[in-house]
């Protein structure tokens, strides 16, 4: 087993893409590509762990199915509540998505 008091070196390869993704962290974080990738993993690891039996595809697909059907409730409505309801929508993920 590793001593987790230690920081431990590993060599890793990355293809062009992902280094480009490692340089948007880095850019975002305002730091360099080592601490991006701590970033990444202290981040992406607990996620992809939490979510391994997850069909990311199928909630995206009822998110959307979900927001369409919103819209064209709302449109029916008011047409006013439209640009009320996408106004929130953009409020909430800036305050707890971002």
């Amino acid at each position: 087993m590793l001593d987790t008091s230690k920081k431990h070196q590993l060599s890793v390869r990355f293809t062009p893409d992902q280094l480009r993704l490692i340089d948007e962290v880095a850019a975002l974080r305002g730091c360099d590509r080592p601490e991006a990738i701590r970033h990444v993993v202290q981040f992406g690891a607990p996620l992809i762990l939490k979510l391994q039996g997850v069909n990311l595809n199928r909630i995206l697909m009822v998110l959307e199915i979900l927001v369409v059907d919103c819209l064209r409730k709302t449109g029916e409505a008011d047409a006013k509540a439209i640009e009320v309801l996408v106004e929130s929508a953009a409020k909430n993920v800036r305050q707890y998505h971002v």
